[in-house]
């Protein structure tokens, strides 16, 4: 992932550091609001990743809380930023629901991971921390495309990003699903062998 925002800064970034980039020119309306979305972004792609730390949340409680907070205040920050972009004129009509759902979801998921922590339900916080995160992702991955692929068609954007909300929803329950299958098996596996042990 720590290549992946190299590449997408390279590629996708470098027109902030550059006045006579005709993006530049382009976004010139949005640009205030595009930096704002950004720093939001970056915070909750940064803080969110630290949320995933077992060393950090079983030695430094405190920070992993502290962490979740911002993580939570960049989303329910950035999130809106996004949406009014999202649905406005700088982007493809073509992107105009998906973006409602994407930056909808990316907010939704985040509240309802803190309103579960808060609640004491740590296993349904993860669960949905983990798909507010895929959200912020989604920063990332739908830019990767742009090393590659000189242009590509609105459908193909708009199939792209939807494509990604589907894999942030569905892949947290994916890899939590497939942990708790791994974790059964390996104690088949261990009571067998004792039983083995026990009956030699």
């Amino acid at each position: 992932m720590g290549l992946c925002v190299l590449l997408v800064l390279w590629v996708d970034e470098r027109f902030w550091f550059n006045p006579a980039d005709p993006h530049l020119h382009r976004i010139a309306a949005y640009k205030g609001l595009l930096l704002l979305h950004g720093l939001g972004g970056t915070t909750a792609l940064l803080t969110g990743a630290s949320q995933f730390s077992s060393r950090i949340r079983r030695t430094r409680t405190a920070l992993h809380r502290t962490l979740g907070k911002v993580y939570i205040g960049a989303v329910c920050f950035s999130a809106p930023i996004a949406f009014y972009i999202g649905t406005g004129p700088l982007e493809p009509s073509t992107i105009h629901v998906e973006q409602m759902f994407q930056a909808g979801l990316w907010c939704a998921c985040a509240l309802v991971a803190w309103a579960s922590i808060r609640s004491g339900q740590v296993a349904i916080h993860k669960a949905w921390m983990m798909r507010s995160y895929g959200f912020t992702l989604i920063f990332v991955l739908s830019r990767v495309p742009d090393a590659f692929i000189s242009s590509y068609s609105d459908q193909f954007l708009s199939d792209m990003l939807w494509g990604l909300v589907i894999v942030a929803l569905i892949a947290p329950e994916t890899i939590l699903t497939a942990q708790t299958l791994l974790r059964i098996r390996s104690a088949k596996t261990r009571h067998a062998g004792q039983v083995a042990v026990s009956t030699s």
